[in-house]
């Protein structure tokens, strides 16, 4: 068997419909998602991402997250479509007296895939993505800029 090297690079932007997003707004959002999952909110910083985890009372990972601070007040879960609904109904259970609200937010963001000149162009900040070159792909929107991404502060499964 002889096994070659890519021949071309990839670039394009490709949409990911196979991830959804939970959104966390209020003031103890970062606080609440600190309590529940691997991570602590409270150190992340507008526009960094970090990897977190939601465990059961065993350690077990039922979910995992990449997870990104948009604002003071709100955090967006981006996690598997199909563990969403009942992640979210999980974590919902657990709200109690916190001000805050955990939203199904799939419908308001679309989640992207950057490859090739479509990164550096996102991280410029460029509105229309236009990818060059052969087996260049291209889908409709215009992706964020990508976040920052920074070391997870604790693990706890």
């Amino acid at each position: 068997m002889i096994i070659q090297g890519m021949s071309h690079t990839l670039h394009g932007v490709a949409p990911l419909p196979h991830l959804g997003v939970i959104r966390a707004q209020g003031e103890e959002a970062a606080r609440f998602l600190h309590g529940q999952l691997t991570q602590d909110f409270a150190l992340l910083g507008a526009g960094e991402a970090r990897l977190a985890a939601f465990c059961n009372a065993k350690g077990r990972m039922l979910a995992s997250f990449v997870a990104f601070r948009r604002g003071p007040d709100d955090i967006l879960l981006v996690c598997s479509r199909d563990l969403l609904p009942a992640t979210l109904k999980r974590l919902s259970m657990f709200v109690l007296r916190a001000k805050a609200r955990l939203t199904d937010a799939s419908g308001e963001f679309g989640v992207y895939g950057l490859a090739g000149d479509a990164v550096p162009a996102a991280a410029r900040g460029r509105r229309s993505i236009r990818p060059s070159g052969p087996g260049a792909t291209s889908a409709a929107g215009s992706p964020p800029s990508p976040p920052r991404w920074s070391k997870p502060s604790c693990r706890r499964c």
